[in-house]
């Protein structure tokens, strides 16, 4: 840890202790982080909550709202604080099978405020604080069973005007929107949110920013989102600079179903909402690896997880979108797969023509598992969703891709719980596609192991500003989409589409290594995997999609990303450049300095499509230059 956050450490545990009984805490209220270096400080004045965000001293969120209107009182204004417990230090200890670390153990300090409204209903306000960053939630704790209406989150985001911010815009209802497909932009607090691949209606989470007065980068996102709220977004009317939750729009819906309630979210009492989260880091490179989201998202659900297997996969769609489906051609990809040692094989949109006998009894004959393409209308009714599972479980599917959600309504995230749990019922892994973000939920359901939620590989067919911005987003993404949960990239992507790639062939394997999956399915056929150099091939025979331990050596959003994972005594250093200027990488190995063998992956002949390996010595400092748009990858072993 920082020497400036050890320096907080004996303040944070010496305020831990007096809490209860400091000056003023009837009206401002303070958690810290564990090592003294987050601070969330609380204040009531005039009847209305808002917060502040402290890193090391230094303010890096200034005074920003928090409250509620529900349909039938209000907890924003003419509140009345009635007690606060003192700090809890709770430790979350859990595995993940789809994120950046496979274990975490992470203390968190927890308190909670209580306050009456007008009305003289009670409204509490949980707090959490860890060494990542700060959250908090609303919780109304009467039991009485009435359902109650959200009519509007006060909550707001207040950046100081000289913030730097990436943000992607959240779209208006359409065929396939929203579904966080689209670019990040480079902003600054005040600015609205473009009408870029459909009309702006708000920003997205995540949201992330750099806070020069305080030299800190920020995550805002939500965490623990499930049935009981919807998925939230950010307004589209930034006043001055303070950025306010927003929900859902009332004409968003998954085609093939008809919603039943208004977009705001509705509950009966008790009613404990989502986390609003705030990630902290002193760089973007520790916003890259943190896991607070999944923290604050509930515990495993599922008691026995031995048969959750993370893993690549073999995926034909890519290759042949307009090529009528065959048994011949999933087979073909099955081999691959076999071939590669990848556990997955996905059966995507037209499994239907062979039918799915034929095509899953090859691919468990060649002990590799299945998945198949669904519709996401088929899952909101409990009776239909029960019989399309039932039918691909005896059909032999191990896993199941939905697809075409496109809403962040409340219903929307109910039944996509719901699949999760009813999936692991009888062992299915899941992945979501054109949906919301994940919310931690691969903490709570671990067959979770991927969801889309981002403009990636198949845009070289319908987006042709990809073509330019596309090595930009990729290094960007790290920092604020896969920051937050697994990605379904479909990363390698180098066989000539119908737009223009400009990135090279070492970017797009690099992609493979740096972005996180829990399920990576490698968008490209066999015969562009025979023309990779047998180093390259067993490069990806090799790195897995759950690794043992991952670092970010260098994060400069949309600009470089450079990530080290560990599998076994395998070390792979993966990097890739946003620009369009050649950039120099240097990295200090020592920390590596037990590995012996380097093997290293570059541009070849024709960048476009070629690598070349080269063999190096891995010690001291080390360096090397990507070219524009260009990557590399470094394989170290013992």
């Amino acid at each position: 840890m920082i020497l400036q956050r050890r320096i907080w450490l004996g303040l944070a545990a010496s305020l831990i202790l007096v809490w209860p009984a400091m000056a003023g805490e009837r009206n401002s209220w303070a958690l810290l982080s564990p090592d003294g270096g987050c601070r969330l400080q609380v204040t009531l004045d005039r009847g209305q909550l808002s917060y502040e965000v402290w890193e090391a001293g230094k303010l890096a969120l200034p005074a920003s709202p928090l409250g509620l209107v529900r349909e039938d009182g209000d907890f924003y204004r003419g509140l009345i604080f009635t007690s606060a417990t003192a700090a809890e230090l709770r430790r979350e200890k859990y595995t993940l099978l789809a994120g950046p670390q496979p274990t975490i153990n992470h203390p968190l300090n927890h308190r909670t405020l209580t306050f009456q409204n007008p009305g003289g209903e009670l409204f509490c306000l949980d707090l959490a604080a860890s060494d990542e960053g700060v959250a908090w939630r609303y919780r109304f704790p009467q039991t009485n069973g009435q359902v109650q209406v959200i009519q509007t989150e006060c909550t707001g985001f207040n950046l100081p005007a000289n913030a730097r911010g990436w943000l992607q815009p959240y779209h208006a209802a359409g065929p396939y929107t929203p579904a966080y497909e689209d670019f990040y932009f480079s902003v600054t607090p005040h600015d609205a949110p473009p009408d870029s691949r459909q009309k702006a209606r708000g920003w997205a989470f995540p949201a992330l920013f750099q806070i020069p007065n305080a030299d800190c980068w920020l995550l805002i996102t939500e965490a623990g989102t499930d049935g009981a709220y919807c998925g939230c977004h950010l307004a589209p009317d930034v006043v001055r600079g303070t950025y306010q939750v927003a929900f859902p729009l009332a004409d968003e819906d998954t085609k093939g179903h008809t919603n039943q309630f208004p977009p705001n979210p509705r509950y009966s009492l008790p009613w404990t909402m989502p986390w609003r989260v705030i990630v902290v880091g002193r760089s973007a490179a520790d916003i890259a690896t943190q896991a607070l989201v999944t923290d604050l998202a509930a515990p495993s659900q599922v008691a026995d997880c031995s048969w959750i297997k993370p893993g690549r996969a073999s995926w034909a769609w890519w290759s042949y979108p307009d090529e009528p489906a065959s048994a011949k051609r999933f087979d073909e990809f099955t081999d691959l797969a076999q071939k590669m040692g990848w556990e997955y094989t996905l059966f995507d949109a037209g499994w239907w023509t062979p039918g799915l006998a034929p095509i899953v009894k090859h691919a468990r004959a060649a002990g590799v598992l299945p998945m198949a393409w669904l519709f996401a209308s088929d899952f909101y009714d409990p009776v239909t969703s029960s019989n399309k599972l039932n039918e691909m479980a005896a059909a032999g599917i191990q896993g199941v891709k939905v697809d075409f959600w496109c809403s962040d309504r409340q219903e929307a995230i109910a039944a996509q719980q719901a699949l999760m749990r009813d999936a692991a019922a009888r062992h299915m892994v899941v992945n979501l596609h054109g949906c919301t973000i994940p919310r931690g939920w691969q903490r709570t359901w671990p067959n979770f192991m991927t969801c889309e939620a981002v403009l990636g590989s198949e845009s070289y067919f319908y987006e042709p500003r990809y073509t330019d911005l596309a090595a930009e987003l990729d290094a960007v993404l790290p920092f604020t989409r896969n920051a937050i949960g697994p990605m379904d990239y479909t990363p390698v992507a180098c066989t000539p589409k119908r737009f223009v790639r400009r990135t090279t062939a070492a970017h797009q394997l690099a992609c493979a290594l740096i972005f996180t999956s829990g399920i990576v399915h490698y968008a490209e056929q066999p015969e562009f995997f025979a023309t990779l150099p047998p180093e390259v091939r067993q490069i990806f025979r090799d790195a897995p999609a759950r690794w043992d331990e991952t670092r970010c050596l260098v994060g400069d959003p949309g600009r470089e990303a450079v990530f080290a994972r560990r599998t076994g005594n395998s070390w792979f250093i993966a990097g890739i450049n946003g620009s369009g200027a050649a950039l120099p990488v240097q990295l200090d190995l020592t920390a590596f300095k037990k590995f012996s063998h380097g093997q290293l992956v570059t541009e070849g002949a024709d960048p476009a499509l070629q690598v070349r390996t080269t063999a190096v010595t891995p010690e001291g400092k080390w360096q090397t230059t990507m070219p524009p748009r260009g990557g590399f990858i470094l394989r170290l072993d013992r």
